[in-house]
């Protein structure tokens, strides 16, 4: 059942489980919930959920969501746990969950929870989806110290309204900016603003081709304005400084040539800063806090309009700054400039920051900032450095 694509078998199978309540099928119907299904985007009530409902009561959905992610076991149901997490955290139970965070004796002996208290606890930040939920764990990780150390400290000279509508992708940018530019943590949105907008006119843009994709979609700064939020803003002004910096935008342009003979493949990596978690007062002072691209080799090479990002990928990307991929199969490609369908449901799954940098023309590379929600922001070309 969650991995039906049929809508209209799945809608009957989840009538019948509910018709017959069969309790033993409720993580299966939770499993299914939770599943992204296009053609049942425009259902008020998923039939998953309809049909848990009628199992378990409509008042009881939550309380059976949380009672199933406190029972099943850790170690080979932790996918279940964590359908369950997204689903309460879709359902507006944050106030329930961190409440449950907050109590040492509900979480103790439990793993999962306990990171996820320290991360809630420490830093105000609730995970969303289940990569998100890998991703505070992670940082929960001991060879991973410095960074929290790091995040706390940035975090505490954020202003409090900022701190605490914090998303978990923005502890790196906040990282970012206390290693790099510290005025950024409390910077106006509206003065990040008009930076960016300053930075941007007059560089070369283009727009990707949406034909049959829906309507309504832009990269204009101007037009998502209402939508951007200081992580947004943080990691825009940052993207900037460091594609300015000329090693990594020649290691840029190099990276996009060699994707452009490549037929087997995309190419991509992670934007990162070098000195990103040291902790001395050479780090303090933005002395070594320069951009680095680390790039990995795909998962695997399935087609040149795609790239796999392998695990090593991610374990940089969780105190790294954005998932990087290159759209470079010629060196006019502006009808394939900035994201597309498949780049929007990566971002709406893993929740990170990501650029993708695109070929205008043989000298020119298009940079497009991008995350979940199709929410993107070009931030004009840059050009190849001499020599």
């Amino acid at each position: 059942l969650p991995r039906l694509g049929d809508v209209s078998w799945r809608r009957r199978v989840s009538d019948l489980v509910g018709e017959y309540r069969i309790e033993e099928l409720v993580p299966t119907l939770i499993r299914a919930w939770a599943n992204p299904v296009p053609g049942l985007a425009g259902d008020d009530v998923r039939p998953e959920r309809a049909a848990l409902g009628a199992i378990v009561g409509e008042d009881q959905v939550s309380a059976t969501l949380l009672r199933t992610m406190r029972e099943s076991n850790p170690m080979t149901q932790a996918n279940l746990r964590a359908r369950c997490w997204e689903l309460l955290m879709k359902s507006g139970d944050e106030v329930r969950l961190r409440a449950l965070l907050a109590d040492p004796e509900a979480t103790r002996g439990d793993g999962m929870l306990v990171d996820l208290a320290r991360v809630s606890n420490e830093l105000g930040v609730l995970p969303v989806t289940r990569e998100e939920i890998l991703w505070a764990r992670e940082l929960c990780e001991p060879s991973r110290a410095a960074f929290f150390a790091r995040a706390t400290e940035a975090l505490a000279r954020m202003p409090k309204e900022r701190r605490e509508s914090l998303e978990l992708r923005g502890i790196p940018i906040a990282v970012a900016c206390l290693e790099r530019r510290p005025s950024l943590l409390v910077d106006s949105e509206a003065d990040l603003f008009t930076e960016i907008d300053a930075r941007t006119r007059g560089r070369k843009k283009a727009s990707p081709d949406f034909t049959g994709y829906g309507e309504g979609f832009t990269e204009t700064l101007y037009q998502v304005r209402d939508r951007l939020v200081w992580s947004d803003l943080a990691a825009a002004a940052l993207a900037l400084d460091l594609v300015g910096e000329p090693a990594l935008r020649r290691h840029l342009f190099e990276v996009a040539a060699r994707a452009r003979e490549d037929r087997t493949t995309e190419y991509g990596g992670v934007i990162a800063l070098a000195a990103a978690t040291g902790a001395g007062s050479a780090s303090s002072r933005g002395e070594g806090a320069r951009g680095e691209f680390l790039e990995f080799e795909p998962r695997s090479k399935a087609s040149d309009i795609r790239y796999e990002s392998p695990q090593a990928l991610f374990d940089a990307l969780y105190t790294g700054l954005f998932h990087v991929h290159f759209h470079a199969q010629s060196y006019e490609n502006d009808r394939y400039a900035g994201p597309h369908m498949g780049d929007f449901a990566f971002s709406d799954s893993s929740r990170c920051n990501g650029l993708v940098f695109t070929f205008l023309s043989t000298d020119l590379l298009g940079v497009d900032y991008y995350r979940h929600g199709r929410l993107v922001i070009d931030l004009g070309a840059i050009e190849r450095p001499e020599g």
